[in-house]
C-alpha cells in the first residue's frame, strides 16, 4: 500500500470559504434505533443506563394522551428525552420515542434495504424487517465539536441498542449495526464514521464515494471513472483527504491538493443527486490540468503516479521487491497502455532482474507509443551498452538528448559508453555536465 502523507491545499486565499478561518457550522446528525422488542424501553431504566454509562441525565416528556390514532408519516410518538453533551457547550440531543403502524423500514425497496444493512447478521436482518418501535435520535453541534460529538452519540446507541436488543441505522453513512458490530466501532477514528460506496461509472471502471462526511460539516467526496486495476490507490486516497478533513482541514472546489512526487489533485464542484445527498457539497477530486490542458472530471494521471510511487518504493526497499513492483507496473499499463513512466520503470526492473532482452523490447514499444519522450532510446541505450553494442547504444543515447537536453542521467551513462569506446575526452565531457545538470 501506498505510504500516504498528510496533503496540503492552495489556490484559495485564506480567511474565505474553504479554508480553517472560516465561522463554525451548526451540524444537524441523525440516527435510528429500531427495537426488537414490542414496547419501547421504560423512561427510567434509560435514564439510568446513560448516568451508569457517565453519558449525562436525561429528561423524559411523555406525549399528551393517544387517541389511540397513529400520527404523521404513520407513526405515533410516545415522548421524548432531551439531554446535553457533558463537556460540549451547545451540544444537545433530543430523542424521540415512537410506534409505527407498519414495520419502521416498510416502504424502503429491497435494492435499498440490501445496500443500506450489508454485512448485518441474520437476527439484526430480522429486528429491521419486523420492529415497530423506534427511537429517532437527533443531535445539535458545532462542527468544530463534531468527533467528540459523534463519539457520545455512538455511546448513547450502544447503552440504547441493549436496552432494546436493537439495530442503530446511520442515514448519513447508509450503514447499519448490530449491538456486536457496534461495539467494536473505533469512535477515536474519524474515519469511523465515514463510508466509501463502491459503484460501477461504466462497463471498465469504477466510482467510489463518501457517505458520512456531512456529519464533520464537510462536503462528501468522490473520485470517477477509477480503472479496475487503481481501485487501490483510488481507495486510499480518498480515505486520506478524507481523514485531513475530518482531522480539521477545509477543501473547497478549485483548491489544489499537492501530492508531491506523485502531482497534483484538484477539487471540483460535482452533481449531487437524492440517493446521494450532501448538504455541504460534494467534491470531485480530479487531476490539477497541465499547461493548456482543460479541466477533466478524472484523476487516472494522478492514480497512475501514485501506483508508480509504490513500485519505486518497493523496488527500493531492502533488498527490493523486483516483482511486485513489476506488478504495479503492470496495473498501471492495464489502465494506460501507453503511460511512458509505467513503461520505463519497467524496462528498469527488467535490466535490473537481468531481462535485457525484454528491456530493449519495451525500449523498441516505447519509441512507437511514445516518439517524442526521450526515456525510450534512454532505456535503449541501456540496453545495447549492457549487451555490449556500445556504438548502437551511443546512437540511441545521443536520440534521447536530442529530445531531453536536460537530462543529466542520458549524459552520465553516455560517459560510460564513450570511455568503453576509448573516447576520453567526450567521457570527461559528458561527465562534468551531468554533475553540472544535477547541481542546478
Amino acid at each position: 500500500m501506498v505510504q500516504w502523507r498528510p496533503f496540503h491545499t492552495s489556490a484559495v486565499p485564506q480567511g474565505v470559504p474553504g479554508h480553517e478561518e472560516c465561522m463554525s457550522v451548526e451540524l444537524a446528525i441523525e440516527a435510528l434505533v429500531v427495537s426488537r422488542l414490542d414496547d419501547p424501553p421504560a423512561a427510567p431504566a434509560v435514564a439510568r443506563a446513560l448516568a451508569a454509562a457517565g453519558l449525562g441525565a436525561v429528561e423524559y416528556t411523555p406525549a399528551s394522551a393517544p387517541t389511540g390514532a397513529i400520527a404523521a408519516r404513520g407513526r405515533q410518538r410516545l415522548g421524548t428525552f432531551t439531554a446535553s453533551v457533558p463537556g460540549l457547550s451547545g451540544a444537545s440531543c433530543r430523542i424521540g420515542v415512537y410506534r409505527y403502524e407498519t414495520e419502521v423500514m416498510d416502504g424502503l425497496s429491497e435494492a435499498a434495504f440490501a445496500a443500506l444493512t450489508k454485512g448485518l447478521a441474520s437476527d439484526d436482518l430480522r429486528t429491521l424487517r419486523e420492529g415497530r418501535v423506534a427511537l429517532d435520535l437527533r443531535l445539535s453541534a458545532a462542527d468544530s465539536n463534531a468527533p467528540r460529538a459523534l463519539d457520545w452519540l455512538t455511546r448513547v446507541q450502544r447503552v440504547l441498542l441493549e436496552l432494546t436488543q436493537g439495530v442503530a441505522v446511520d442515514p448519513a453513512a447508509q450503514r447499519c449495526y448490530g449491538r456486536a458490530d457496534l461495539a467494536r466501532l473505533a469512535t477515536s477514528d474519524p474515519l469511523a464514521f465515514i463510508v466509501l460506496h463502491d459503484e460501477a461509472w461504466d462497463a471498465d471502471s469504477r466510482w467510489l464515494h463518501t457517505h458520512g462526511m456531512q456529519k464533520l460539516g464537510r462536503p462528501e467526496l468522490d473520485v470517477v471513472a477509477v480503472p479496475l486495476s487503481l481501485h487501490a490507490e483510488a481507495s486510499a486516497f480518498l480515505r486520506d483527504v478524507a481523514f485531513s478533513l475530518a482531522g480539521g482541514a477545509r477543501l473547497a472546489p478549485g483548491d489544489e491538493i499537492d501530492l508531491g512526487d506523485a502531482g497534483r489533485a484538484v477539487a471540483v464542484s460535482a452533481p449531487v443527486d437524492d440517493d446521494h445527498r450532501a448538504p455541504f457539497g460534494r467534491l470531485r477530486l480530479a487531476d490539477a490540468p497541465l499547461p493548456g490542458e482543460r479541466q477533466t472530471e478524472r484523476a487516472r494521471r494522478l492514480l497512475c503516479a501514485l501506483a508508480l510511487s509504490e513500485a519505486a518504493r518497493r523496488a527500493s526497499a531492502g533488498a527490493g521487491d523486483v516483482a511486485g513492483a513489476l506488478a504495479d507496473c503492470d496495473r498501471v499499463l492495464a489502465a494506460d497502455p501507453d503511460e511512458p513512466a509505467a513503461l520505463a520503470l519497467k524496462a528498469r526492473l527488467y535490466l535490473r532482474a537481468g531481462r535485457t532482452l525484454d528491456a530493449l523490447s519495451l525500449a523498441d514499444l516505447m519509441e512507437l507509443r511514445a516518439p517524442r519522450d526521450y526515456r525510450g532510446p534512454l532505456i535503449a541505450g541501456l540496453a545495447l551498452a549492457a549487451l555490449g553494442r556500445d556504438r548502437e547504444a551511443l546512437h540511441a543515447l545521443n536520440r534521447a538528448i536530442e529530445r531531453e537536453p536536460e537530462a543529466a542521467e542520458v549524459y552520465a551513462v553516455r560517459s560510460q559508453v564513450h570511455e568503453r569506446l576509448g573516447d576520453a575526452r567526450m567521457a570527461a565531457e559528458d561527465r562534468t555536465h551531468a554533475a553540472y545538470l544535477r547541481a542546478s
